[in-house]
């Protein structure tokens, strides 16, 4: 191999860990290849100071009563990068503060595995905000910092506001 083909596969290799270290946690089911931890119970799931409503069904429906836009976290026990956002962001008190506006949502990767391919999550943490109807929104990949948490918030607000007319159940 000529030297120009070995330093091109050695930054390719650089770069993909260095992706997958800034992204944030993979396991797929049958992932022999991901660190495996003992399962833990959800309410071992790392949430920082919001307070969320375990499960995807219970918080679509909680917020659907509320009438509230939905920041729905996609977390696993094993994923260290859940957990650091969970200590970083999610106890920042401007996180918190605009928490109060949105429906928080739990959704444990191991617990809820057929919700986490219906809105096709691939890593954690994963941040999808829905609007009081159901409908998807932003979304957020991977270990974010408070600063972006708050803003993509402001932006869902911003344009749930904006939709008077949005139906209220999806078909």
């Amino acid at each position: 191999m000529h030297a120009a083909a070995k330093s091109s596969l050695a930054l390719k290799i650089v770069a993909s860990l260095a992706l997958g270290l800034l992204g944030g946690c993979n396991r797929t089911s049958g992932d022999s290849t991901a660190a495996v931890t003992p399962e833990l119970p959800a309410h071992d799931l790392a949430t920082g100071r919001v307070e969320f409503v375990e499960g995807y069904q219970r918080g679509l429906e909680h917020g659907r009563q509320q009438g509230k836009p939905m920041l729905v976290f996609f977390t696993a026990h094993w994923c260290d990068y859940c957990h650091a956002m969970a200590r970083e962001a999610f106890s920042q008190q401007a996180v918190i503060d605009l928490s109060k506006k949105f429906t928080c949502v739990l959704v444990d990767a191991d617990s809820e595995p057929e919700i986490c391919r219906q809105f096709r999550v691939r890593g954690y943490p994963t941040v999808q905000f829905l609007s009081p109807g159901g409908l998807p929104l932003n979304r957020l990949v991977g270990k974010q910092p408070a600063n972006q948490v708050v803003m993509e918030m402001e932006a869902v607000l911003q344009a749930v506001a904006r939709r008077i007319d949005e139906p209220t159940t999806l078909r």
